[in-house]
């Protein structure tokens, strides 16, 4: 591969995993299991209908490929199945339902191995930034955080954050921005196909698919793991 300045990273099922793969109907699980507030509705049969309907209608309202925090979701959420409540209520529920989500989305989150031990090496050759749709204001911050791995990172871009969600042109150009970098002086890595590689390709970035579960195995550009990461990157070093 050409030399390049700027390493940009997506984060989860990159940088940060999941334990479980969530189905959508875990991610209403998050909220209402444990919540305290499971009373309100008949079981989380009904709650994660009202959660499909909230996110169907706030997707309509909203232009194409705009972003949002999570935390709207479950207010659009009460005001849909508790029309009774006072705005006030409504409010406070939905923070109870967010910070229930946020907690346990959290407690599912992991690091390979191989993330562990190649990220701090890459840091020596490379500068970093962090590009990531997340619905969780500075969610993607602190889960780097408390995984220990942010201070490898110059700066992290959010979806929730900038308004716009990848493959939305407006969140790789607020990285290069940031960067002080042009498109032909950053490689991306990433796990989703569209976003982490295709888009990063037409912009004029170089693209690395990481490709833990052969999805792509056509691909030249694409590696299965941090240590072929390493390989790959460093061959021109």
């Amino acid at each position: 591969m050409k030399a390049c300045k700027y390493l940009f990273f997506d984060c989860m099922e990159t940088l940060i995993d999941l334990y479980k793969l969530p189905a959508i109907r875990d991610y209403a699980a998050w909220a209402y299991e444990g919540s305290g507030l499971e009373g309100l509705w008949e079981g989380l049969d009904e709650f994660f209908r009202y959660y499909l309907l909230s996110k169907q209608e706030l997707g309509l309202r909203l232009p194409e490929r705009s972003e949002y925090e999570m935390r709207g979701r479950f207010l659009h959420l009460v005001q849909l199945s508790l029309p009774d409540l006072s705005y006030e209520a409504m409010e406070s529920t939905a923070g109870a339902l967010y910070g229930n989500y946020w907690r346990n989305y959290k407690a599912g989150t992991y690091i390979k191995e191989d993330v562990k031990v190649i990220l701090p090496k890459l840091r020596e050759h490379y500068r970093t930034g962090v590009v990531s749709n997340f619905m969780v204001m500075g969610g993607i911050e602190e889960l780097l955080e408390m995984h220990g791995i942010r201070e490898h990172f110059d700066f992290v871009v959010t979806s929730v954050a900038e308004g716009w969600r990848k493959p939305h042109r407006l969140i790789y150009e607020r990285a290069l921005e940031l960067a002080g970098v042009t498109p032909g002086q950053v490689t991306f890595v990433g796990d989703d196909f569209e976003n982490d590689y295709l888009t990063p390709s037409e912009i004029g970035m170089q693209a690395i698919y990481l490709d833990r579960y052969g999805k792509h195995p056509e691909l030249e550009s694409r590696v299965t793991n941090y240590f072929e990461l390493w390989q790959l990157l460093t061959s021109n070093i």
